[in-house]
């Protein structure tokens, strides 16, 4: 045994049945769990402030640090004496009990209770779009090239231009080759008629040739890069359909729940912007893999990826540094689309292959807000429509054949559960949906899977407390109504109140999941973002483009959020407009269905481009009436005839 295996320490993690060997050192069991791709519970990212990656050292704990004050503050007596500890706080260190011969030295154990796994995530994958057409700008031919005759000496370059001229008379004049397919060209045309197959981008380049006849194996993937999570649509390019769709947590939220925080690592770190870019490389490579793997296709058959995401992901994607977008006047380095060869951002698929990453709007409002306006073809709305991804950070988009404008909100993650005491994303065991019952009060839940509760989620979230305020436990205000505070449905301990969603003899923790006046703060910050972004943009849209509306009478929502929440309830505490509940509509991964819509036709590409002259971007927190709306987007249910009750309202503001 060398001096390496002398120093190592063996880690059994049950129940998944996982060993790993390790050099002692000082890294937490949260970061050796994300080494190793085991995901666990952590909303505050291993901040040490959630007290939710909870696990029990069943064996070794003689290699650990001693508990930190958030362990003592966030863990009971009882659960440090019996090996507790929060993941994130927890490092294996250089222990000078090591060293101490009287200590026999054995393997290290750890357990990860059932509520703390995250293996399954309710990722949405699924959307709705106006449709396109089939116009794609990679395109495979099939050819018969004739061997050079002595009366007919054209170069072999020539010869399959003109082949591919007799079947295309829109391609040939335009027509170029990558440099590198010049050294295979003799080899594949050796045969007296040899067999090939060429793949031309845009009409104009050939960029990969191959022998025989392989013009079914031409797909694209679309990819959606969100803050949370990541999808791969691969599609067919011959016919539309879709082959396989992949979806994964992005690893980023190691380093933050939000753009901002990823920022700030990028800045904080010397190698920050690298490391952020190394993971999402490396989890996008992990879906085409699994995409191909379930279509029974090879990854050189990608021929083209489109790419899409926020701002802050858009730049850490191509390895460009975002922290002036953090800072006013938040411009980016790039704003148009761009395409680059696969190779270069070290993408697996065909090396020659194109990246496509859509445009820039302004500020936060990225790829992805572009994806949804080509996706939902807002504007070509006859009436002024609303859209909203709603998210951490949430943008928002109102227009129709007319006029376009978009602007962004800070809400927070809270509707992602952080922040939120029994908060979670949507994963096995999060409660989705509530009911309360106007005449004895008795609440009734569902959860993800149907599984016993470990948490709440967003849409759960707002369904609390709409039917706390329908039968009168919350007020207006934001607070527990005091003639209904009693043992049976509240927690009391002091001056501290929680309202009990479900009793712990119910749930996977065996502790009450509740609701306190704390977390439904959270949520009023969150909805006041939204609610008051949207009122601010009408208004300015009202003195810059002169309007004749101020009355918002059709609304998208998009993204999971949007995708799962009860509408009325969304409505009913103030997060978006009152208006008739079948003109909401819930329009599912519109950004991913934009980049689908990119991949499968080239007109979109330069509709694109021909939008952002179009589009007139409303920084929503610079308006001076910014925080008396936001202030009063608090209180639920806000005054809510569908923003303004008329126009008369602003009557008398001066047109700009």
């Amino acid at each position: 045994m060398n001096n390496n295996e002398k120093d190592q320490i063996i880690i059994d993690i049950e129940p998944i049945s996982r060993r790993v060997k390790i050099n002692s050192l000082n890294k937490t069991l949260y970061e050796l769990l994300i080494d190793i791709d085991v995901r666990i519970r952590s909303e505050c990212q291993g901040r040490g402030t959630c007290g939710k990656c909870k696990l029990k050292v069943e064996n070794g704990d003689y290699y650990l640090n001693s508990p930190t004050n958030s362990e003592l503050k966030l863990l009971n007596k009882n659960e440090l004496e019996n090996g507790y500890r929060l993941a994130c706080q927890t490092k294996i260190i250089e222990n000078i009990r090591q060293k101490d011969h009287s200590i026999s030295q054995s393997n290290m154990k750890i357990y990860l209770p059932e509520n703390l796994l995250l293996e399954e995530f309710q990722i949405l994958t699924s959307g709705i779009g106006k449709g396109v057409n089939l116009n794609p700008s990679m395109i495979k031919i099939f050819l018969k090239i004739p061997k050079a005759l002595f009366n007919n000496q054209t170069a072999d370059v020539e010869r399959i231009f003109q082949e591919i001229s007799k079947i295309r008379t829109d391609i040939y004049l335009e027509l170029d080759i990558d440099y590198e397919l010049l050294k295979i060209i003799p080899e594949l045309l050796k045969n007296q008629n040899s067999e090939l197959t060429v793949t031309i981008r845009n009409k104009k380049r050939i960029i990969n040739l191959e022998p025989r006849n392989q013009v079914i194996e031409n797909y694209g993937i679309a990819i959606d890069i969100g803050t949370t999570t990541l999808v791969g649509y691969l599609i067919n390019l011959n016919d539309k359909k879709i082959y396989a769709i992949d979806s994964k947590l992005n690893p980023q939220t190691q380093y933050g729940e939000d753009v901002i925080s990823r920022i700030s690592f990028i800045k904080d770190n010397k190698n920050g912007l690298e490391i952020l870019n190394s993971l999402i490389i490396k989890q996008i490579n992990k879906i085409i893999f699994n995409v191909c793997k379930k279509a029974n296709i090879h990854q050189n058959h990608i021929n083209e990826a489109t790419i899409v995401g926020n701002s802050i992901m858009h730049h850490i994607f191509l390895g460009l540094n975002p922290t002036q977008i953090g800072i006013s006047p938040y411009t980016p380095i790039l704003q148009k689309s761009i395409n680059i060869k696969a190779k270069e951002l070290k993408l697996n698929i065909f090396q020659n292959g194109n990246i496509h990453i859509l445009p820039l709007i302004a500020g936060f409002v990225g790829a992805d807000t572009m994806g949804l306006i080509l996706s939902s073809k807002i504007y070509e709305e006859e009436t002024l429509t609303l859209a909203i991804d709603i998210g951490t950070n949430g943008e928002i988009v109102i227009g129709n054949k007319d006029v376009l404008a978009v602007g962004s909100c800070a809400a927070g993650s809270a509707l992602e559960g952080a922040h939120i005491k029994h908060g979670m994303r949507a994963a096995e065991g999060a409660i989705d949906s509530v009911k309360i019952n106007p005449e004895n009060l008795e609440l009734s839940y569902t959860t993800i899977k149907n599984k016993k509760p470990i948490g709440i989620c967003g849409s759960g979230l707002i369904d609390v407390i709409a039917e706390m305020l329908k039968v009168k436990i919350l007020t207006q205000s934001g607070l527990f109504n005091k003639k209904m505070i009693n043992n049976k449905d509240f927690i009391i301990n002091g001056n501290e109140i929680e309202y009990i969603i479900v009793n712990e003899k119910d749930t996977l923790l065996k502790s009450p999941i509740t609701l306190s006046i704390n977390d439904i703060r959270q949520i009023q910050m969150a909805k006041a973002a939204f609610y008051s972004g949207v009122k601010i943009m009408i208004k300015n849209m009202y003195e810059s483009f002169n309007i004749n509306t101020l009355n918002i009478e059709k609304i998208l929502l998009a993204g999971a959020f949007g995708n799962y929440i009860n509408k009325d309830n969304a409505k009913f505490i103030g997060m978006i407009p009152d208006i008739n509940t079948n003109n909401i509509f819930q329009i599912g991964n519109a950004a991913g269905i934009g980049a689908q819509y990119s991949l499968l036709d080239i007109n979109v590409r330069k509709e694109e481009n021909e939008l952002l002259k179009k589009i007139r971007y409303i920084e929503i927190a610079n308006d001076k009436t910014f925080q008396r709306e936001y202030a009063e987007a608090m209180y639920f249910p806000h005054i809510n005839l569908n923003i303004f009750k008329s126009l008369k309202e602003y009557q008398n503001i001066p047109k700009r």
